[in-house]
């Protein structure tokens, strides 16, 4: 599915005059976000952890182009459940409610789990996937109480789809968030929770991961995608209201519903678990009948052997169900005697 046609599809909730938090601010994708949100009507909360004055200088320049309080910037640590309340709770005070919530903060590096310092990892999994399900569970707790209906939008990465080297952590943390937005289907309508996946998108951070790539790998700088592309996803998911659930791929110019994958999965999990039933069933049923029949079968077949010359060297017992080779003693004895090795 072409991008362009996703847009005009499944849009009956607007942006216009919503409170949108988006992580990740002042990130080139969060930037161009906000600004776009922005245009579209909404007041935005830009949430970062830089303390350089830069996300002040960009709410002041939002708010300058607009000639009244479009955004605010709350400077937070997103590993801190305790920073994540108080995002929620600020951007509350300040604009009355709270609607839409975008997970875009991300902690991308391109090391291979063996080569990553335990610092790296515990940020990558803070970052890409315990911020953002904390973020989300608060939200949702804010929507409970106050009774209003909201979205949840999580920026995660193909990378969570498609292992590959250099993002196993990376890639697990985004495999994690995938799945939350999955199994968080069930919060709509009060929250709908959707999610993007895209390919590598033209940002430096982006970039710099291409570059990391084997040259194998590298065919698909085809697909890199640009940020505009990344923030008509993210709009869309905001509006589309049949997107709950969902993860949205992104590659080149092309955007399809990765939901079908979950669905193979729950159909495999259903087979498996009717299997594992019918298994038990047949145990309990005729575990017994196949004890005894493995009995019989043991003496009758020791009785046979008994029975055999004593020429026979080779032959099969039966002991619980379980095929053992058995030797018999006169061949165990006369091999000995001569000294001869014969493979059986």
């Amino acid at each position: 599915m072409h991008i362009k046609e996703l847009m005009g599809r499944g849009a009956t909730y607007t942006v216009d005059d919503k409170v949108v938090v988006v992580t990740g601010a002042l990130t080139a994708v969060g930037q161009q976000l906000v600004r776009r949100l922005v245009e579209l009507g909404a007041r935005v909360a830009l949430v970062d952890s830089a303390a350089d004055g830069s996300g002040e200088r960009l709410s002041n320049e939002i708010n300058g182009a607009t000639q009244h309080e479009s955004s605010i910037y709350i400077r937070t640590d997103l590993r801190r459940l305790e920073d994540i309340r108080l995002m929620v709770e600020v951007t509350v005070l300040t604009f009355g409610r709270m609607d839409v919530l975008v997970n875009n903060a991300e902690h991308y590096a391109a090391e291979l789990a063996g080569s990553e310092d335990a610092q790296q990892i515990c940020d990558s999994i803070d970052i890409n996937l315990r911020a953002p399900v904390a973020a989300t569970w608060v939200f949702a707790r804010y929507l409970s109480q106050s009774g209003n209906e909201g979205v949840a939008v999580n920026v995660a990465a193909m990378a969570g789809l498609v292992p590959g080297r250099g993002r196993e952590v990376y890639g697990a943390a985004n495999a994690g968030l995938i799945h939350f937005t999955e199994a968080s289907r069930a919060l709509a309508p009060q929250l709908r929770v959707c999610a993007l996946a895209p390919y590598y998108v033209d940002t430096p951070v982006g970039m710099s991961g291409q570059q990391r790539m084997l040259p194998g790998q590298r065919l698909g700088s085809l697909l890199t995608l640009s940020s505009d592309q990344v923030v008509a996803s993210v709009v869309r998911c905001i509006e589309d209201t049949t997107l709950a659930g969902r993860t949205i791929v992104l590659a080149g110019d092309s955007t399809y519903s990765y939901s079908w994958s979950y669905l193979l999965s729950h159909i495999h999990m259903v087979l498996i678990m009717i299997w594992s039933m019918l298994v038990l069933v047949i145990q309990r049923l005729f575990g017994r009948r196949v004890a005894q029949w493995l009995r019989r079968l043991n003496t009758r077949v020791a009785e046979e052997i008994e029975a055999r010359p004593s020429g026979m060297t080779h032959s099969v017992v039966v002991d619980n169900g379980e095929q053992k080779p058995a030797c018999s003693d006169h061949k165990a004895r006369s091999g000995a005697a001569d000294g001869s090795k014969k493979e059986v």
